[in-house]
């Protein structure tokens, strides 16, 4: 999957000390889930999801930026023609885009099949702790930790950070 310029043109002002773009994709034009006029961008990054949403013919922009970290789970529904991935994030209340009407599971359709795919198997990596940034990436552990990395309780089975004590959800003592 190539990385597309102008798609690291429109987020490069939002990229974080040490961030760098991993893979891009755009909604296909025409098919199932496409947009003819405003075409939705997704930015894969190694520390955070992008989406770009194009609104008034794609003279407005508005960005979505998700950590891995408040990503619950991802899930990948293939067509023929289009694929969706849908992205769970818990906690994360927007009135309007991917999550809108604090909706927890949004969807990213229209799709080319293989760029869903890449979009799905980096972001599953990345959530379930088998991703390992490169030492060239310049990330230091301590910054991925908290970006991505996290436990399960082993009381009540609730996501938390791996630098978590406790349970947000119960209280229960962190192993």
């Amino acid at each position: 999957m190539a990385i597309n310029p102008k798609d690291v043109e429109v987020v490069q002002k939002l990229l974080w000390n040490g961030e760098n773009i991993e893979l891009t994709a755009r909604q296909r034009r025409i098919g199932p889930g496409g947009s003819v006029t405003t075409p939705t961008s997704i930015i894969v990054t190694n520390m955070r999801l992008i989406v770009v949403n194009r609104e008034a013919l794609g003279i407005r922009k508005d960005y979505e930026v998700i950590p891995y970290k408040d990503i619950a789970s991802v899930r990948l529904e293939k067509g023929i023609i289009a694929s969706s991935v849908f992205v769970r994030v818990l906690g994360y209340d927007r009135d309007k885009g991917l999550l809108k009407n604090g909706t927890e599971e949004g969807e990213i359709g229209g799709l080319n099949n293989t760029d869903a795919q890449a979009i799905s198997d980096n972001i599953e990596k990345k959530i379930s702790g088998t991703y390992a940034p490169s030492e060239a990436s310049g990330i230091s552990p301590d910054i991925d930790a908290k970006l991505g990395a996290y436990i399960f309780c082993s009381n009540c089975g609730a996501k938390d950070a791996a630098s978590a004590h406790f349970c947000k959800k119960c209280g229960s003592k962190l192993e």
